[in-house]
């Protein structure tokens, strides 16, 4: 097995992710995902800042299973803020140590106001297994 100890989130994050303004419906951000093959859309605001995020599990959980219309529910109305996220220089571990704490499964990575991409636990499972611990047994 590979050594991941000093592996940072910049080597293995996807960049430039998928974003979407506050405005935009259930319905759009749903074709967005479904469309690139992701689960989760950046919600930013006019000047570009990631502000949220909106999961697959939240859709389920927050328009399904409350019976919401897609085509009227916004993102704003059920994104996920503040927005948790890591600096590209994050080590590996430790994105993984924060997903498991706040239980999320998408981290974006953001230097200052910048978006610079996003790392999901299929990322860290997939280079780095020995981390399953830290993101599902903690939890």
């Amino acid at each position: 097995m590979r050594s991941v100890a000093g592996l940072r989130v910049r080597d293995v994050m996807t960049p430039d992710p998928i974003t979407a303004k506050l405005d935009v419906t259930v319905v759009e951000l749903a074709r967005l995902m479904a469309e690139n093959n992701i689960g989760s859309v950046i919600i930013v605001d006019d000047n570009n800042t990631p502000i949220g995020i909106v999961t697959e599990d939240d859709l389920v959980k927050r328009v399904l299973a409350r019976a919401r219309d897609p085509a009227t529910t916004t993102a704003q109305d059920i994104m996920s803020t503040p927005l948790i996220y890591v600096e590209p220089d994050t080590l590996l571990k430790d994105a993984a140590d924060l997903m498991a704490r706040k239980g999320v499964g998408h981290l974006p990575v953001i230097q200052g106001n910048k978006l610079l991409g996003i790392i999901a636990e299929y990322d860290i499972v997939r280079l780095a297994p020995q981390f399953i611990e830290i993101l599902y047994i903690r939890r």
